[in-house]
């Protein structure tokens, strides 16, 4: 038996696509994460040259005190980076689209669409780094409670588009009419 990949899927259901964010905006992300963490291997390096006496005493405690907080938040926000960016996930199947949200460590949201309940599917690029690494935004309007599907950071927006689109005319009423129409 395959592996169910969010709790409701069928085995008769079909998985097409599951997306994460691109890989560029992992590392943006980690790149202002490195900022922090020079900045602490610099105080560490240079705060007893150019800053003694706030190594001594009472201000050596605080600042010693500081230092392991600081430490602390850097390990906490390289594992948050890491765990937000493998857990938010969409999941295009041949019957509906699962976007899955961690919203914190303890917390996270599942919602579905079915596939002919969708109204419009676009696809956004913006910026010199989502032209260059082709990635962006794909929006999926519908007329339910969530009137609008988000998937950020995408790669290949438009070839998600297309692939969502596609299931549509192969799934929805409409196309199903058309081809009555036709015989």
């Amino acid at each position: 038996m395959p592996k169910k990949l969010f709790p409701s899927q069928l085995e008769s259901e079909t998985v097409y696509l599951v997306v994460r964010e691109h890989w560029v905006s992992l590392v943006l992300k980690t790149l202002v994460w490195v900022f922090f963490a020079a900045a602490l291997v610099l105080f560490n390096r240079f705060a007893a040259t150019y800053l003694p006496g706030i190594l001594e005493g009472v201000w050596g405690t605080v600042t010693g005190l500081f230092v392991q907080v600081y430490t602390l938040f850097l390990a906490l926000a390289l594992f948050l980076i890491f765990v937000f960016y493998y857990l938010n996930v969409q999941i295009i199947t041949n019957i509906r689209i699962v976007d899955i949200t961690q919203t914190g460590l303890f917390s996270h949201t599942i919602s579905e669409l079915h596939i002919d309940k969708m109204e419009d599917a676009t696809s956004n690029t913006n910026g010199i780094f989502g032209t260059i690494f082709n990635y962006g935004d794909v929006y999926i309007q519908t007329a339910g409670t969530v009137e609008r599907f988000e998937f950020q950071n995408v790669p290949d927006p438009a070839g998600i588009e297309k692939l969502i689109l596609d299931l549509y005319e192969k799934n929805s009423n409409f196309a199903k009419e058309g081809l009555e129409e036709e015989k």
